[in-house]
Formats: structure tokens, sequence, C-alpha cells
């Protein structure tokens, strides 16, 4: 069986830039999520929508695992930064990655993170909730010295580590240290994509959020854009 890089991201936007320009070949669904099978710039992938959260990061992994020869895992997707020096787009490739909820560190691939372009590096901070607020942002910075926080990272390195996968995590930042972000993980649905008719009723009832929620729209189109050229070097230099 030809083994295959995994690349794998919580929302549909997240991984849109390489589905666009994927040759699939297979698909594979289950409840929470999704898997496209080909190559992208040659090289075999299966490129994996999870679904938003730690629980089902995990289960995605599980699914794939079951059934391809993987070759090494790569998370990918947006992120907040924690750091107040970066900025909207800028792209962080974790050194290791810790679990808020048991403090718990995993370490990440240093072969495969050593591969990767240069980037800004440190740590990722995976959490159960968004974290939106500026003083919640400076109070995890505090706490890990953490450079940026997601919501599926330390779920995908631990189960990464189960199965001795090399795991690597690379993320966009979307939303800076000092920015308040409006939380919108409610308006995801469950295929990934953002709910139109969720959208337009927290608009309506919410008015003053219309701003942030366009602002943040642009932030992610910037942040996709990246990534796809970040993991698009990565992929022609493996060729």
């Amino acid at each position: 069986m030809e083994k295959r890089i995994a690349i794998i991201g919580a929302i549909k936007d997240e991984i849109a830039g390489i589905k666009n320009q994927m040759q699939i070949t297979d698909t594979l669904r289950w409840q929470s999520g999704n898997a496209s099978v080909g190559e992208w710039q040659g090289v075999p992938i299966v490129l994996v929508r999870s679904g938003m959260g730690c629980d089902s990061a995990k289960l995605a992994l599980a699914e794939i695992a079951g059934k391809y020869d993987l070759e090494c895992v790569i998370s990918i997707g947006y992120a907040g930064a924690l750091d107040p020096a970066l900025q909207v787009g800028e792209l962080v490739v974790a050194d290791q990655v810790v679990y808020d909820v048991t403090s718990k560190t995993y370490s990440l691939d240093e072969e495969l993170i050593g591969a990767m372009p240069e980037a800004h590096r440190g740590t990722l901070l995976t959490v159960g909730e968004v974290v939106a607020t500026p003083p919640e942002k400076k109070a995890l910075r505090e706490k890990y010295s953490a450079v940026a926080v997601d919501m599926e990272t330390s779920a995908l390195a631990e189960e990464a580590e189960a199965r001795h996968l090399p795991f690597a995590s690379v993320r966009a930042i979307t939303d800076t240290a000092n920015q308040e972000l409006i939380d919108c993980s409610h308006l995801v649905a469950e295929d990934g994509d953002v709910s139109k008719f969720k959208a337009g009723w927290h608009i309506l009832t919410h008015p003053g959020d219309l701003k942030g929620m366009i602002e943040l729209g642009q932030h992610a189109k910037i942040a996709t854009a990246n990534l796809t050229a970040f993991l698009r070097k990565r992929m022609s230099s493996r060729k």
C-alpha cells in the first residue's frame, strides 16, 4: 500500500486551498468529518476535514489511520496569537504542544519540523473553548509561554504518538493577541462549512458583531492562502 501524508484541518476553509489544487481519486466520510485521497504537488496525501475540537480531531485521525498507510501527520489550520509580536496571516510551526486541560506536553517530530521552510517557532497551546479576549490571551501566554492557541492539535499529537506516526503542526494567525475575537464556532455546520442560516440569524440578533465577522472572514482568507503556499513549497521539495 502506498504511503501517504495526512494533512488535517478542522474546518472546510482551512483546507480549501489545498483541496482546490488536488487530484482527488477517492473520498471517505464519517459522522463528523471527511477525507479526500489523491495527490497534491505530485505527493500522495490524505486531506482531512476533522470537525472542530479534540474529540473530532482524534476520531478523524483514527478513521484514516485505519484505512491508509500514513507516512506522517501534519496538523494545519487557524490559530489565535498569544505572542503580541505575531500578526494576522503569519505562520507558526510548533516546537511542542501543550493541552490546557491536563497541562500535558507533546513533542513534535524534529526531522519533520526541520524539513519545513522558515516560520515562527514556539509552543502551541490547545484549549477546549475559543479564547476571545486580550486578557484571556495574556493570561495563557504568561501561564504556558505559548505563542499561539488552537482547539485540536494536542489531540492529534496524542493519537499520532500512540500510532508511532511522525507529527508536525503548522498554524496561521487569524486574530492577534490584542484583538477581541468574536466566537463564530457555533456558526459552523456539521460539514465544516459556515452555516449561512446561522450566520444570518446571528447578524440579525447581534448586529454589532457584523464588522468583526467580516474582518475575521478576511483574516481567514489571508491565513488559508499563506498556509497553502507554505505547504505547497514543502510538498514540492519532497518530489
